[in-house]
């Protein structure tokens, strides 16, 4: 009966509290206090810690393909894109945060969670519609299970290709496939830690990894930069879905950036216009931007969809940044199913069980979770596809058009401003979501099925 109740208790409090609470806990950071339901500020996070950490959420394996998604779409139209789609999705971010602000005041919940607010705001939208708020959660919960779920899948292909680089010029030349399935236990291993403190080395490790290897990479980015008349402004229109995923997979961030207002110190610093997550996002935009500018010009019609297959083969630092990036997606690949477990598990699984079969279905559940990130990697190891997959089909969801679909409900009872201004701005948010998402998911989809066919001819 103890055990039932401290996991019920344990449902009530978002994962992303708890993982960014235990990793903040080990620096001694109060977001763990957040993860415990204090409602103490004293020791909250300062200004530039959240600035720190919004940063930290928007870089990441994304970056890497930008090169390749103003391949597709033009360095002219990827420079107004990406700055447009970015500082787009970001007033969505904010509209979003204004309304799960207000129903946490409202319903006496400083820990709302996303899936909550989804199904608070439908209650609150036209009646006829009310019976879809428990299947709107679900469909939340869906989103980013499938969302993290993808990224291990994009981690997967990434840490085999890489591998297989420096194993193709140091040791044998083997199929990238044979590498995923080989990083395969070793994945698991790390998947099977429980507690996520124990992963806080692996993220330390990684950030500088990470960081390490963007240096090396900028380097040699503004080097010997051709004639730029060589460049296409403009791509073909069906080039553009790959490119909206790629920035909405690289610069979407929700899960995270709503835990941080309820852990600053002063957490109204976090909106407005000169607000920590303007700031912060702004430098991302800018950086993914300039990235993807630069490496197009860099080496144009020649672009991989990752810019490390472009660097120098027989330079020492492009081999040790490779070395450094797969070490660095290696660690975080536990931290990302993280997510998709915590989802199923508490959830939906570990309420429905008895105590005496809960540690055995849950690691079944993450080997599970392991080996079916890896099939997928193996049956389409396409890296810039399965990003821009991911990007189109779950983030324009849960970045752009659920946050129209809280702002219209929210707003029913009110007003929806002069001309309804309100309304018209939403549907801009939904109309952009599902047209951007059902182009991109569908030219992924067609594309992966073409190169890599289930059944083979």
């Amino acid at each position: 009966m103890g055990n039932t109740r401290r996991r019920r208790l344990d449902q009530k409090l978002p994962f992303h509290q708890r993982l960014l609470g235990g990793f903040q806990n080990s620096f001694g950071s109060p977001l763990a206090n957040e993860a415990r339901l204090s409602s103490k500020k004293d020791n909250g996070m300062s200004d530039l810690e959240a600035f720190i950490n919004v940063l930290k959420c928007g870089f990441g394996t994304g970056c890497l393909a930008m090169p390749y998604a103003f391949l597709n779409s033009g360095w002219l139209v990827g420079l107004i894109c990406t700055f447009s789609l970015g500082f787009f999705v970001l007033y969505a971010m904010h509209i979003l945060l204004h309304h799960i602000n207000n129903l946490g005041v409202q319903h006496n919940m400083p820990m709302i969670s996303y899936r909550k607010a989804v199904e608070l705001s439908i209650r609150k939208g036209p009646s006829m519609f009310h019976y879809l708020s428990k299947p709107f959660g679900y469909l939340v919960d869906v989103l980013l299970c499938v969302y993290h779920f993808g990224v291990d899948c994009v981690y997967v292909v990434f840490i085999a290709k890489s591998l297989k680089h420096l194993g193709d010029m140091y040791l044998w030349v083997w199929d990238e496939r044979l590498y995923m399935a080989l990083i395969a236990s070793p994945l698991i291993l790390t998947f099977l830690i429980r507690d996520l403190k124990s992963l806080v080395p692996f993220a330390i490790i990684s950030n500088f990894l990470l960081i390490t290897g963007y240096f090396i990479i900028l380097n040699y980015l503004f080097r010997d930069l051709p004639e730029f008349e060589h460049l296409h402004a403009i791509q073909p229109l069906r080039n553009f879905p790959i490119f909206f995923g790629t920035v909405l997979f690289s610069i979407e961030s929700v899960g995270v950036i709503l835990s941080l207002g309820r852990s600053m110190r002063n957490p109204k610093n976090l909106m407005g216009t000169g607000g920590v997550l303007n700031q912060g996002m702004i430098v991302v935009i800018s950086f993914y931007a300039i990235f993807g500018f630069f490496g197009y010009w860099r080496y144009g019609e020649n672009t991989s969809n990752s810019i490390l297959q472009n660097m120098p083969q027989n330079d020492f630092f492009p081999k040790f940044a490779t070395g450094m990036f797969a070490l660095a997606i290696f660690f975080s690949y536990a931290l990302q199913g993280y997510v998709t477990v915590d989802i199923i598990w508490r959830n939906y699984l570990e309420p429905e069980l008895e105590d005496r079969y809960l540690q055995t279905v849950e690691f079944l559940l993450r080997i599970a979770l392991v080996i079916a990130s890896v099939l997928v990697a193996i049956q389409y190891p396409d890296f810039s596809l399965l990003l821009s997959f991911v990007g189109s089909f779950c983030l324009a969801q849960l970045g752009l058009i659920l946050p129209g679909i809280v702002d219209i409900c929210l707003r029913y009872e009110e007003d929806y401003g002069p001309g309804r201004i309100f309304l018209i701005r939403s549907m801009l948010f939904i109309c952009m979501g599902f047209a951007g998402g059902v182009a991109g998911t569908v030219v992924t989809l067609q594309t992966l099925y073409a190169r890599y066919p289930v059944v083979r001819r």
